[in-house]
Formats: C-alpha cells, structure tokens, sequence
C-alpha cells in the first residue's frame, strides 16, 4: 500500500496525518510523510530487508532501540516502509491501528519526565483511544548511529 504524497512543511492550523501503530503493548505514532509503505510477512517475503521497486529498507529492531517488549510475528504484524530524506528502512509493527488526521496543535509537547536520550526518539504526543502515542522522531528511527 503506498500513501506517500508530496511533501509540504505544514502550518499549526494545517492537518497533518500520523499512522498509529502499536509496539510492545505501547501505541506509537509516525509521521505518515515518512512511511513508504505498509506489508505484510506474506508481501515482505521471507526478506530481512524488504526490497520495493528495487529499494531496499533495511530491517530495524525498533522494539529493541526502544527497550521494549519485542513482539513474535501474529496476524496483524505488519512491516512499515520508512523514508526520509536519503534514510530508508523497514519497522517491524504488532498491529496497525489506523491513519490518524489532526491539526499540529493536537500533538502535545513531552512531559519533563522525559529529560534524557529519550527526547530525541520522541517528538511529541498525541490523545489516542483513552491512552496516549508516543510521536517518532523518523530521522532517529532511521538513523542507525541513534541507538542507545
């Protein structure tokens, strides 16, 4: 499924779409500027690294760089297809929840518990289904020296 469309910078008014997905029990949200595309195993083949259209997104262990719960492959695991600028690669997700549409004074700023590493990783947060998603920060995802 591609949903990439052209990029604009947006304005606090204008709506910007986030995917929200969930990773070791936690609701997490992407920028949708950023996602390629989404696959399941069956579309991704038995591929480390999926490659579409003879691009290749290198596998990252999100649930890993997050210190999280890393999820066995289910029914609903999908892989999500990364980019941004030149950075590409592929996450591997326990369920897709949806496509999210919001204005950018919607996405709340992180509390001050977050005061390490961690504000890197994260851009904000959004209200979602009586919980909270946690906003990526894309170009930490896809950046391989970010871990840590």
């Amino acid at each position: 499924m591609d949903i990439r469309e052209p990029m604009e910078t947006p304005s606090p008014a204008s709506p910007s779409r986030f995917l929200i997905v969930t990773l070791g029990g936690r609701y997490l949200a992407l920028d949708a500027e950023s996602i390629c595309g989404l696959l399941t195993f069956e579309e991704a083949g038995n591929e480390k690294d999926p490659m579409i259209h003879g691009i290749m997104y290198g596998a990252i262990n999100l649930a890993d760089r997050l210190s999280l719960p890393n999820d066995r492959g289910g029914a609903n695991t999908r892989i999500v297809l990364l980019s941004k600028r030149e950075m590409r690669g592929s996450v591997r997700v326990t369920t897709v929840e949806g496509l999210l549409e919001l204005s950018l004074s919607q996405v709340l700023p992180l509390p001050m518990q977050f005061r390490g590493p961690e504000r890197h990783w994260y851009q904000g947060m959004i209200l979602f289904a009586k919980s909270i998603a946690l906003v990526l920060n894309a170009t930490w995802v896809l950046n391989e020296e970010g871990s840590g």
